[in-house]
């Protein structure tokens, strides 16, 4: 399931008056996750990835 989906169909449960912790059950998601659906028509964009070398490889010098 898309996650566009999965959020209309939080908010279209929980419109219903379902509690957020049967539809936390139903869907197999956190509370954070009904939270953000519930409140949100679109689910937040997600974060570019910094390009460049990682900070954990040692340089050679």
């Amino acid at each position: 399931m898309l996650k566009i989906e999965l959020y209309g169909e939080i908010r279209c449960d929980h419109r219903g008056g379902m509690a957020m912790r049967e539809i936390e059950h139903k869907y197999n998601v956190s509370w954070r996750t009904v939270r953000k659906a519930a409140d949100s028509v679109w689910p937040e964009q997600r974060k570019k990835l910094r390009c460049g070398r990682p900070r954990w490889i040692p340089t050679s010098r």
